[in-house]
């Protein structure tokens, strides 16, 4: 009797529907604040806009956090891998094993964490702020996890050291942050592994083992602890202003403090690794384009990231707990590529052999990179509604704050979106029950009344 009620416990433990959202850490962010450690040199985000923007997510990840100490986003391939030419090739650099950081390393505050980080960095409360603000939701707690990577970040895990210390430091920055957990969104490890002298993918799978490893045997037992440190920490720096500076600054100090009582208190969540993909990380063999609809365009030449997964999942899939699938911004030379997005999630499962339940499908609405094309509102609904009556985990969203000035449309579609799918999917708590946090001021995020 007592083992079927821990399986039942257990298996009711990792269970429900899951609406993620990306987070661009540079739209509707100040980058100026002297009443806040830090002065937002990392931006933060305004508070209204944000807490507004999260209403219909259960899940967030912020993004970015980089290995490279440029981002790139205009970069397109790798100088110094075969046939990296063009004006739009850049260097691809190994890591370079100083910090991971948030801009780039020439700016003031741009290293979020390095291995001798003992003090929160711009960085830090730039992060942690986000996450404490998704705990204390007015509606409820939303997770929150740090994305490592994205289009920009055009540097290389290099090898299995730096796999091992890279993990060391994403740990350390989850738990300076109190995030739930790390997204892998590494986009250009096909190219990567072309270059001499270079096993990136199995860099890549050391680093997911490496940090499934930390989370769980480091970050985990230290959470509270930690917590109760980090209130000290907060108060001695009170304690050290000036009085005109405690009046200035006390929101902040007094709602982080309280916060921290709260987080130790709660405990930890299960601190998830996510790993964010494209649509053609698994095809079957003979049929690389089974997830066109008829009339698509067809490309001359198949996509060199063509079942990536493969070198993937069959030694990390055990260590990951949620796999997005990326299915936008797919615009080719032959035109946007019409996309069968249920048989996109269905050769995850029978091609990739991932569950049904780690499966995020990702829409863009809106303007998409690439010549991509969205498929439309009706079309969307009608793809969560096939995700959810046939065991998905659910949908995920890029992004939560389109920019106003590069994706017009999507700033008003997005959320749009966001609200239909929570009417279908109708997200929830991914690991047993919810924290109980105290819900934030939804126009200044502050602990209420201060």
């Amino acid at each position: 009797m007592k083992t079927l009620l821990f399986v039942l416990l257990f298996a009711g433990a990792c269970s429900g529907n899951e609406l993620l959202g990306y987070l661009e850490d540079w739209v509707n962010v100040k980058w100026w604040d002297n009443n806040i450690p830090g002065n937002c040199l990392m931006g933060c985000f305004e508070p209204q806009p944000y807490i507004k923007s999260l209403k219909p997510y259960s899940s967030v990840n912020y993004g970015f956090t980089f290995l490279t100490e440029n981002p790139t986003p205009s970069q397109v391939s790798c100088s110094n891998a075969p046939n990296g030419t063009g004006g739009a090739s850049g260097p691809c650099p190994v890591w370079d094993e100083k910090a991971i950081y948030l801009a780039a390393a020439s700016k003031n505050g741009a290293a979020a964490i390095t291995p001798s980080t003992s003090a929160a960095t711009p960085g830090i409360v730039s992060i942690a702020e986000s996450s404490r603000m998704a705990k204390m939701h007015p509606d409820g707690p939303k997770r929150f996890k740090i994305s490592l990577g994205g289009w920009s970040d055009f540097a290389r895990v290099g090898n299995v050291q730096n796999a091992r210390s890279i993990a060391k430091l994403m740990g350390k920055l989850v738990l300076w942050t109190f995030a739930d957990g790390v997204d892998l969104d590494f986009e250009h490890l096909t190219p990567f592994a072309t270059i001499n002298g270079d096993d990136e993918f199995a860099a890549y799978n050391a680093l997911v083992a490496a940090l499934r490893e930390e989370l769980d045997t480091n970050v985990k037992p230290q959470w509270s602890s930690f917590a109760a440190t980090r209130k000290q920490q907060l108060q001695a720096e009170y304690n050290a202003l000036q009085p005109w500076q405690q009046a200035d600054m006390k929101p902040y100090y007094q709602t982080n403090m309280n916060f921290m009582d709260e987080v130790g208190k709660n405990g930890p969540d299960h601190l998830e690794v996510s790993w964010t993909t494209r649509f053609n990380a698994f095809l079957p063999a003979g049929n690389p384009w089974n997830y066109l609809l008829p009339g698509s365009p067809r490309p001359n030449q198949t996509f060199a990231t063509d079942n990536e997964g493969a070198k993937i999942w069959p030694q990390s899939g055990a260590s990951f707990d949620t796999a997005n699938i990326m299915a936008y911004d797919a615009g080719t030379p032959a035109g946007a590529l019409q996309l069968n997005f249920t048989t996109i999630m269905n050769n995850f499962v029978t091609y990739g052999k991932v569950p049904k339940e780690k499966i995020n499908i990702g829409f863009e609405p809106g303007e998409q990179a690439a010549g991509g094309v969205w498929e439309g509102m009706a079309a969307d609904k009608e793809i969560a509604t096939y995700a959810k009556q046939n065991g998905f985990l659910g949908a995920f969203v890029w992004s939560v704050n389109p920019s106003p000035t590069t994706n017009p449309n999507g700033t008003k579609l997005a959320p749009e979106l966001a609200a239909n799918l929570n009417n279908i999917i109708k997200p929830t708590w991914r690991w047993g029950p919810a924290p109980v946090y105290t819900k934030c001021d939804p126009t200044t995020g502050n602990w209420p009344g201060l």
